[in-house]
């Protein structure tokens, strides 16, 4: 028995841990992150304005009922009244307010799921760059690891030379000096990496394990200009702006329809009850039916309807100012994008090369300090610079990678990792189907709100690497 638990227990402990992808980080933010989870909130507070705007179109139904008992000893009182009744209201026209009213729902739904979009697109740049960061700042530390590690060698060495007299104690405060300078940095880039977990868990809802490499890149757009053209019709920052003056316009329509004529019919039935009728009072139950159509139109309001009017064409005025912001932040966004990637693509190169050279120039540095024609700086200099190279190298390749993303997201196409991440994409035009046939049901209430979402809000645990 305790050799089968001893067996179970190092097959359990040699199991390998299964690393995280990239993929597997978007669908879990995807999934759980607040913010997604609020613009899908706002979509369907959205699709709510359809019934509430349709519901003009719909007949009304109310019941009155009513009690009286007199107080006084009048003869011509009749003691006790109790009556009820009901009222059936249809609205026949108004003007074209209710239609304007349903469009502009509309249009505000559309709006809505054009900024979830926007969100999800935003979201899936953030975790990338929440992801590469982890993967950057953990190489960084592990190469200024690696430089402490270097310069302790150099300091014992120079310590060692100095004791035979071959080097002077300026050469050993140099090497102490150097080696302080790196642990400090050792010491940052520690404190970035927990940044850097930190913004990741913000966004997953879950701490960083062991991270998989970066994938490769979804396709891209072949030029800059491509970029314009396909920001400018898939962006949905710009579309959602757009439909939002659409919705802007049917609001001013709305408001103008307040001076129209409406017409409407109206029905109602109302039986009166008597009790406790003095003597010689006479009294009948009876009921009441009535039936007829009104019509009505605003003459004067004091100025409120002009004053509604003005209002809903400064809103759409707004509306229009929006889409000309979103067209220039999207040029804006399409450019930088643009340029920070290829500045990116040019740094890796180069990167590489001096990586090259300066690890070529540090083992010469290195053999000619050992024969005497260099000095300790010059060793220190040369491990330095290559240590420099080899962290613009790592911050180049994650600035490209994260260019790229933003790229994606300016011309609408971030969310297509989604596809390959095997996300369940939620679909807005569910939630509007179904209370679009709620319109007769009248206590077709949704449960209290209330979430489900797994979160983590345990702190960090583990190395900070």
């Amino acid at each position: 028995m305790r050799l089968s638990l001893l067996t179970a227990l190092l097959l359990a402990t040699a199991a390998p841990v299964s690393a995280e992808s990239l993929n597997d980080a978007i669908a879990q933010a995807y999934s759980n992150n607040p913010s997604i989870a609020a613009a899908r909130a706002r979509v369907r507070q959205a699709d709510e304005g359809v019934p509430i705007a349709a519901a003009g179109t719909r007949p009304s139904l109310d019941f009155s009922g009513t009690f009286n008992q007199s107080l006084s000893d009048n003869f011509s009182d009749l003691g006790q009244v109790w009556t009820g009744g009901l009222t059936l209201r249809q609205s026949i026209w108004q003007g074209g307010r209710i239609r304007a009213g349903i469009s502009g729902a509309e249009a505000r739904i559309e709006a809505s799921r054009l900024d979830l979009a926007a969100a999800e697109q935003a979201l899936i740049t953030d975790t990338v760059t929440a992801y590469a960061d982890v993967l950057r700042t953990q190489e960084i530390v592990k190469l200024n690891e690696n430089q402490v590690r270097v310069l302790e060698q150099e300091l014992r060495a120079s310590r060692d030379r100095f004791e035979v007299g071959d080097v002077t104690l300026t050469d050993v405060a140099q090497s102490e000096a150097r080696l302080a300078a790196s642990q400090a940095n050792l010491i940052a880039a520690r404190g970035n990496a927990v940044f850097a977990r930190q913004a990741y868990q913000r966004l997953v809802g879950r701490a960083p394990g062991q991270l998989e490499p970066l994938p490769p890149l979804p396709p891209l757009p072949d030029s800059e200009g491509q970029a314009q053209t396909r920001a400018a019709d898939l962006n949905p920052s710009l579309a959602a702006a757009k439909a939002s003056e659409k919705a802007a316009a049917e609001d001013v329509r709305a408001a103008k329809a307040g001076r129209m004529p409406s017409v409407g019919v109206q029905a109602s039935a109302a039986y009166t009850h008597y009790t406790n009728i003095p003597p010689g009072m006479l009294a009948v139950d009876g009921l009441d039916q009535r039936i007829g159509i009104s019509a009505g139109m605003p003459l004067f309001s004091g100025g409120l309807i002009a004053a509604q009017v003005r209002q809903a064409q400064a809103r759409q005025s707004e509306a229009l100012e929006t889409i000309s912001l979103a067209e220039r932040q999207v040029t804006e966004g399409v450019a930088n994008s643009w340029a920070l990637l290829t500045t990116a693509e040019a740094t890796i190169q180069a990167a590489k090369s001096q990586t090259s050279a300066n690890t070529l120039a540090a083992e010469g540095v290195r053999q000619e300090n050992m024969v005497g024609s260099r000095d300790i700086l010059d060793v220190l200099n040369a491990e330095q610079e290559l240590l420099n190279s080899r962290v613009q190298l790592v911050q180049a390749e994650r600035d490209r990678y994260v260019a790229a993303y933003q790229l994606l997201q300016s011309v609408g196409a971030a969310d297509i990792v989604l596809e390959a991440a095997g996300v369940q994409r939620y679909d807005p035009a569910a939630n509007a189907k179904r209370v679009r046939g709620k319109g007769w049901n009248e206590f077709g209430y949704d449960p209290d709100p209330a979430t489900d979402r797994e979160r983590n809000t345990a702190p960090l645990m583990g190395p900070q690497q």
